[in-house]
C-alpha cells in the first residue's frame, strides 16, 4: 500500500505532502482545496502517466483538445519560481521542455515522462475514452468505464453475487437478480418474474450498481472514489462504509474517497473504530494556510472524534 503522497507543482498543489495513509483514507475539505486533484495525481502515478489517463483526466476537465499538446499545460500549478518546468508525484516526474512538438505561450514544448533515455513524451493523438487506469476510479459525475464494461469482468461469477449483495444490504433488499448491458442494466425484484430498469429505481440505486461494480473489480488495486455520498441518502452510507472496509481488507484493495458530508465522515469514524477494522482508517483535510498553499491536517481517530462532538468545521 501507499504510505506517503507527495505532490510537487501539479494543478493547485505547489507542495504537499500526505504521510500516513492507511488502507481506507477518506479526504476532506472546502471547494477547490484540491481533493479532486489528490484523486486525479493517483491516477496519473498509479499508471506511470499513461497518455491515455492523462488526457483522460484532463478530459474530465475539459481541459482536452485531441492532438493539442499544449492541453498538458494544464498539469502544471505555474506558481513555483523554481522548477516550474517539472511536476513530481511521489517518484514520478513529468516536465517541459523546448522542443518542435507542441506551442505554450509561442514556446516550442514538449512534456516527457522521468528521465528515460530517449525520452518518452505524454501523446495528445491519444484517445481519453479508454484510459489504460491502474486503478478503478469513480468520478463525481459518474464512471468514464461502462457498467456493461465493469459487468462483464463479474458476470457468472461468485463476484456476481458480492454485487447483489451489496445492492441487497445497502439500497435494495429485494434484488434476486442483476444484468447490465451496454447502456441499460435491469434487476428483478423479489415477487416479480420480469426485469425491470434500475432507472425505475431511482438514482440513489443506480450509483449504488457503480459503487458495488467499481468494488468487486479493484481487487488488488486501488480504488478510488470522488464524493461517496453523491446520490445517496445518508441512512445506507454507514453500512456501505462497512463493506468497503471488509472489501478492502478481504481484497487487499488501498481506498481513496472524498466528501463534502459530515455525515459522511461520522459513518466513517463510526466504521473506523469497530475492532475489526483498527489502524486500517486515516482521515485528512486540505485546507488553505496563511500564505495561501493548500495544507493537508491529519486526524487520529480520537482528535476527529472530538472535533465532531466540538462541532468543529473539518468538512
Amino acid at each position: 500500500m501507499l504510505s506517503e503522497l507527495h505532490i510537487r507543482n501539479f494543478r493547485a498543489f505547489e507542495d504537499l505532502t500526505i504521510s500516513g495513509l492507511k488502507r481506507v483514507n477518506l479526504i476532506a475539505g472546502k471547494n477547490n482545496s484540491g481533493k479532486t486533484t489528490v484523486l486525479e495525481a493517483l491516477r496519473i502515478w498509479a499508471s506511470d502517466a499513461d497518455s491515455t489517463v492523462v488526457n483522460n483526466v484532463l478530459h474530465l476537465r475539459g481541459q482536452f483538445k485531441p492532438s493539442h499538446q499544449n492541453s498538458f499545460e494544464a498539469l502544471f500549478n505555474g506558481k513555483v519560481s523554481k522548477g516550474g518546468n517539472q511536476l513530481e508525484i511521489n517518484e514520478l516526474i513529468i516536465k517541459k521542455t523546448p522542443t518542435s512538438q507542441g506551442t505554450v505561450h509561442g514556446i516550442q514544448m514538449a512534456y516527457s515522462i522521468g528521465n528515460l533515455i530517449p525520452p518518452v513524451y505524454l501523446n495528445a493523438n491519444h484517445s481519453p475514452d479508454y484510459p489504460n487506469d491502474q486503478v478503478v476510479y469513480v468520478p463525481f459525475t459518474g464512471s468514464h468505464t461502462p457498467l456493461s464494461g465493469l459487468w462483464d469482468k463479474v458476470a457468472l461469477t461468485d463476484l456476481e453475487d458480492d454485487v447483489i449483495r451489496i445492492m441487497r444490504e445497502t439500497v435494495e433488499p429485494r434484488i434476486i437478480r442483476l444484468d447490465v448491458t451496454t447502456g441499460n442494466a435491469k434487476v428483478r425484484l423479489e415477487g416479480s418474474s420480469v426485469p425491470i430498469p434500475i432507472q425505475v429505481l431511482g438514482d440513489g440505486v443506480q450509483r449504488m450498481l457503480l459503487l458495488a461494480l467499481t468494488l468487486v473489480n479493484a481487487k488488488g488495486k486501488m480504488l478510488l472514489i470522488d464524493e461517496f455520498e453523491a446520490g445517496l441518502h445518508h441512512s445506507v452510507q454507514e453500512r456501505l462504509w462497512e463493506l468497503v472496509f471488509e472489501y478492502a481488507q478481504k481484497w487487499d484493495i488501498q481506498v481513496f474517497v472524498t466528501t463534502h458530508s459530515e455525515d459522511t465522515i461520522r459513518k466513517f469514524l463510526y466504521t473506523a473504530s469497530k475492532v475489526e477494522n483498527e489502524g486500517q482508517a486515516f482521515f485528512v483535510r486540505l485546507q488553505f494556510g496563511r500564505s495561501g498553499e493548500i495544507e493537508a491536517v491529519p486526524y487520529e481517530m480520537e482528535r476527529l472524534e472530538n472535533a465532531l462532538e466540538m462541532n468543529l468545521e473539518i468538512r
